[in-house]
């Protein structure tokens, strides 16, 4: 059973001495359930007030804890953030105020009432008012609340703040943090999330929002910790395998300081140099598995994939024969049902149909006057029915396309087994290469018992033995939370797929609203990966983001995160969208306006930035009126530059959707 979760819906926000808005400092903005325009030029600052909103909830954060380093084979686990000077830096200092630049963002969740104040100087959480009363604890700045040790932790205000966030939430901060970041708002870098899988180094939100919030959150917590565990004993493998090549690199230099003789009896040095061909030969052969293992599993989704096109093309050849049937009926209904048969009969062998002797005239009858009866002379009136063409010519091109998708799947499947074939016998000499070397390493330490040697290269060969017994074993603990990961994850893929035809026919109803044929999410696997959500857009699965326009991709993300927020919806939340319209073509403007107006039908905040242009994705979006409207206007607060101050353009086309909002 999915996660019940209360998301922050915005009342208001006060903006106050923020030089960058000098003609608004003290700005105060009451937000609507509905859309809320942020209109300006560029430079006027509608990034950075969008960020300010983001600011007020979830301070200077940019991602939730994760792993970032081990100290001293130490575990350190730390959240991300932006610089502390991050709004103080787009500051004016030329303009004087009568205190700091501040925020003051209030809230609610579930029904009860937060007023957070934050410096916009240092990025200090100032004031935390909860249902009127004041919330207790020390003001402090994420940066330096990120160094304090957790055990101190209670004492600060942001502490305190975090746990109410989780009471009245259901979310820890770190998840109000993830939502924040990854679904709330679309940023001006238009990075999409329905396919980012986390390789790019960015969040991979279905793995976290799927795996989390569709279950109870203390499968998720062990699911996470067995995964940091994973990583932190990757990460100590590593520092051993360093601590290897450190010993290597050593005996190298020894090498190269010592006569040809010395080297001869050094057996030490070659049984570590022995010993290090063996890892990475040992290495190869894993890597060659695991690729092995990903090239059988891209087989079996091939041959799935080909299966069920077969079953497709089946299935579109019997409506090709019916319609063949019916094209048919339609075409000779009024004729004798074997004229068609007679009328071949006399062109390809000059034979008369009833008694068949030779009718060379009837023959050239014909060949003069196709469209007349061959008995009597008669124009014959051919009857055809359009739409049965065009379904016809339909069901042709796509049964094609099928026999051509089956053949290419066929050809791939093959080319994967000549490779996997490659890797057999590379695998296989690889193989002999490591028992002929272990061999080798065998009968060099019986020849070292019989040799003395400086105690100084046994002690090395020792401290390798040691450093690569620790590698093995941290190896060993990885796997092992990693195996109890992946079991995690399985055993909650069943509540993931039981909501799969819900969840599916949310984000259909948006993102067809936008593109205008059938669309769909499907939970598979390709090439090897966990299995996710793709969009199937038009009965055509959509693996990667660059098979559609920048538009179509940005527009299906957006009816994915609209179809998260539904599918959690408790109460009203916010979703923001910077700059929505600027990939946009005419043809879509209004379908993209739509996916809006289809997300406000649950009462919603959407807060849109928009340049001050000729796009008409604003006419659209302002025109309903059943929708509430409400602007922040830039040009009313913000520095202009001189060529903005002059454009008459502008202002024109600031004023008249001014005029109309209000």
């Amino acid at each position: 059973m999915s996660r019940q979760i209360f998301l922050p819906e915005l009342t208001s926000i006060n903006i106050k001495n923020y030089t960058l808005y000098p003609n608004g400092l003290d700005y105060t903005y009451d937000f609507v359930e509905g859309i809320n325009l942020i209109l300006g030029g560029n430079g006027m600052g509608k990034t950075t007030f969008v960020n300010i909103i983001k600011f007020g909830l979830i301070g200077l954060y940019r991602k939730a804890k994760d792993l970032t380093r081990t100290y001293m084979d130490r575990a350190i686990v730390k959240r991300q953030l932006y610089e502390s000077d991050y709004f103080s830096a787009r500051k004016d200092d030329s303009i004087s105020t009568d205190g700091i630049a501040q925020v003051v963002l209030k809230f609610k969740i579930n029904n009860t009432y937060f007023e957070v104040t934050r410096s916009l100087e240092d990025g200090c959480l100032l004031s935390v008012i909860i249902d009127g009363k004041s919330l207790e604890g020390i003001p402090i700045s994420e940066n330096r609340y990120e160094r304090v040790n957790d055990s101190e932790q209670t004492q600060y205000l942001l502490y305190q703040y975090e746990k109410k966030i989780k009471e009245f939430s259901n979310l820890t901060f770190d998840d109000l943090i993830f939502f924040v970041n990854e679904i709330l708002f679309f940023g001006e870098n238009h990075n999409t999330v329905l396919w980012n899988d986390g390789i790019d180094g960015r969040t991979d939100v279905q793995n976290e929002l799927f795996n989390k919030y569709f279950n109870e959150p203390e499968l998720d917590l062990e699911r996470q910790e067995m995964q940091r565990q994973a990583k932190y004993f990757d990460s100590l493998s590593r520092h051993k395998s360093e601590d290897m090549r450190v010993i290597t690199k050593l005996l190298e230099k020894i090498k190269i300081s010592k006569s040809d003789k010395d080297i001869g009896t050094s057996v030490s040095i070659d049984i570590i140099e022995l010993k290090k061909r063996i890892e990475l030969v040992t290495e190869e052969l894993a890597s060659i598995q695991t690729t092995q293992k990903s090239l059988s599993k891209e087989i079996c989704l091939l041959q799935g994939e080909k299966n069920r096109d077969s079953l497709q093309a089946i299935k579109l050849d019997d409506e090709k024969k019916q319609i063949e049937k019916e094209m048919n009926a339609c075409l000779w209904e009024t004729l004798h049902p074997m004229y068609n048969t007679f009328i071949k009969n006399i062109q390809l062998n000059h034979l008369c149909p009833i008694c068949s002797h030779e009718a060379e005239e009837l023959a050239e009858k014909v060949k003069v006057s196709p469209k007349k009866c061959f008995v009597c002379g008669n124009e014959i009136h051919v009857s055809t029915d359009i739409d049965l063409s065009t379904k016809y010519k339909e069901i042709i091109s796509a049964r094609n396309s099928l026999y051509q998708g089956i053949a290419n799947k066929q050809h791939k499947i093959y080319a994967i087994e000549e490779t996997q074939n490659h890797l057999d016998n590379d695998f296989r000499e690889k193989d002999l290469r490591r028992r002929t070397l272990l061999q080798q390493l065998r009968e060099l330490e019986y020849k070292r018992t019989n040799v003395t040697e400086p105690d100084n290269l046994r002690a090395l060969d020792d401290e390798y033995n040691k450093y690569s017994q620790e590698k093995a074993a941290y190896q060993r603990k990885s796997e092992v939370y990693r195996n109890r990961s992946l079991e995690l994850t399985n055993s909650i893929e069943g509540e993931i797929l039981a909501n799969v035809t819900r969840f599916s026919a949310i984000f259909g109803r948006f993102a067809e609203r936008f593109l205008g044929v059938p669309c769909s999410l499907e939970y598979n696997s390709y090439d090897d990966r966990p299995k996710r959500f793709y969009p199937v857009i038009d009965g055509k699965v959509r693996k990667q983001e660059e098979s559609l326009s920048e538009s179509q991709r940005f527009f299906v993300d957006h009816s994915f995160r609209m179809s998260i927020l539904t599918f959690f919806y408790q109460s009203p939340s916010f979703y923001i969208v910077e700059t929505p319209d600027s990939s946009l073509d005419l043809s879509y403007e209004k379908n993209a306006a739509e996916v809006f107006l289809q997300f406000l039908r649950k009462p919603n905040i959407v807060i849109v930035t928009s340049n001050l242009n000729n796009s008409s994705f604003i006419e659209h979006l302002i025109s309903v009126h059943d929708i509430r409207l409400s602007m922040i206007g830039l040009l009313d607060i913000a520095k202009q530059s001189p060529t903005q101050g002059s454009n008459k353009q502008i202002k024109k086309i600031y004023n008249e959707i001014k005029k109309r909002i209000q």
